[in-house]
């Protein structure tokens, strides 16, 4: 059985709520180790005064969940790499579509406002769109293109939120519009991404 997705419950836990819809999405729930959602909500939330989730926190839980191993729970095998920089982007040879076309998940960091970044999770791509799920409550008054839609859902596991893979890429350091940096990468220097895989044993 497959958990629907769920939403954050404040504005600062889109880490941990993102990577628990990416792992209900790689496994049933009868699959998941009561430990591992635990630990995600255990080892997030570590910026000062639990307002927000350091990319530290998420590769440090990225390499944690490669390793982890539980009797109990043998169908739960993860692969995870942590990817940075110029490694992350949509374009050819992207580890980040390579991930989602396998059936993977991409926990990606994106901006949500000028100075503030969020996370949300990859799911698959179509016609040059990248389908995601965003855990925060959005409507079409948050932002101004069209290059960015969000999508109604039958509240499971669909996409609420789809984005143009060259969006997401664009370098936006010469704007001045806030609406232009939602939903993009950014700068190089400051690109993360959490990739996860399911392994079938």
């Amino acid at each position: 059985m497959k958990v629907p997705f769920r939403q954050q419950v404040s504005e600062y836990d889109c880490g941990p709520t993102s990577l628990i819809n990416a792992l209900s999405y790689l496994f049933d729930r009868r699959e998941i180790p009561p430990f591992v959602v635990h630990r995600v909500y255990k080892d997030c939330l570590d910026i000062e005064s639990s307002r927000g989730t350091s990319s530290r926190a998420i590769q440090d839980l990225g390499f944690w969940l490669s390793h982890y191993k539980e009797k109990r729970y043998k169908k739960f095998a993860v692969e995870s790499k942590f990817i940075s920089g110029d490694q992350v982007h949509l374009q050819k040879n992207s580890k980040i579509l390579q991930c989602i076309n396998s059936d993977g998940a991409a926990l990606m960091i994106v901006h949500s406002s000028r100075n503030n970044w969020h996370y949300i999770i990859g799911l698959r791509s179509e016609g040059g769109w990248l389908h995601c799920y965003d855990p925060s409550p959005r409507s079409k008054r948050f932002i101004n293109s069209d290059a960015v839609q969000f999508v109604d859902t039958t509240g499971q596991q669909d996409p609420n939120l789809i984005i143009r893979c060259d969006w997401l890429d664009k370098n936006f350091k010469k704007t001045k519009d806030s609406d232009e940096r939602k939903y993009v990468f950014g700068s190089v220097n400051d690109r993360e991404c959490l990739l996860l895989n399911r392994i079938r044993v």
